[in-house]
């Protein structure tokens, strides 16, 4: 009976505290949410940038309700618990691919002039929020399709259309809204690496929160994404809030 009841306890232990959201079913009012986010947030977060005049209630909505609260509502867990395995490959990848971005970026942007303080706060507040925030939306429109069927010429058909809605999220959001808030990197020798390195970088994202089971690998890889560019361009996002 002690036997039994500690191999019961090491399981307990070792379970995951919520469910994986990779694995959470979803609905057709996924699909449609799913949708309405990648084709229609960018332009409301533009809309509302310029309403506002300030980027602060865009980011609102794109991190916390199109973000936080969608991906809980709808998948059941936030997927910052501790992962099951590290991808040790795919994280170096990643860790790789921030590399020659930063490449690709070094004498791209224009003195932002900053104050410290404002480089700073960017580093550490915006590049941590966003490291952490800004894949919920956009794994969200990849497992609203496909987690909707389990099987089937449906199932493959869902991961294809998911997998199109990722990459059309990431692009647009970033063309129509970070465009306006971000520094922009000027034309250089190495500028048609931007599109294959930014494509395959959010693709080991994904690759990294399926084999973790977590968010935490791609949070770090994201980190260090944003952080090159607010130390290249000396850039500090808090006169755009």
């Amino acid at each position: 009976m002690i036997e039994i009841s500690q191999d019961t306890s090491q399981t307990a232990r070792s379970m995951p505290l919520h469910p994986f959201g990779g694995d959470t079913p979803t609905t057709n009012l996924d699909l449609i949410l799913a949708l309405l986010i990648a084709f229609g947030l960018p332009w409301l977060t533009l809309g509302v940038l310029h309403w506002t005049g300030g980027a602060l209630t865009s980011l609102f909505i794109y991190y916390v309700v199109c973000g936080v609260l969608l991906y809980r509502w709808r998948l059941g867990s936030l997927d910052y618990d501790r992962p099951t395995r590290w991808p040790w490959a795919m994280f170096l990848l990643g860790v790789l691919l921030a590399g020659a971005i930063t490449f690709r970026n070094w004498n791209a942007f224009a003195d932002a002039g900053a104050p410290w303080w404002g480089i700073w706060l960017t580093a550490v507040i915006w590049g941590g929020f966003n490291a952490a925030l800004e894949q919920f939306s956009w794994l969200y429109v990849l497992l609203a399709w496909r987690n909707r069927w389990s099987a089937g010429w449906q199932q493959k058909l869902g991961l294809i259309i998911g997998s199109f809605l990722l990459l059309t999220l990431v692009t647009l959001i970033h063309i129509i809204f970070w465009a306006e808030v971000l520094p922009e990197a000027r034309q250089t020798s190495a500028t048609w690496l931007t599109v294959p390195l930014n494509t395959l970088l959010t693709l080991s994202y994904v690759v990294m929160y399926f084999q973790a089971r977590s968010f935490w690998p791609t949070f770090l890889v994201h980190f260090l994404v944003d952080l090159q560019i607010v130390i290249l361009a000396r850039y500090s996002i808090v006169p755009y809030l």
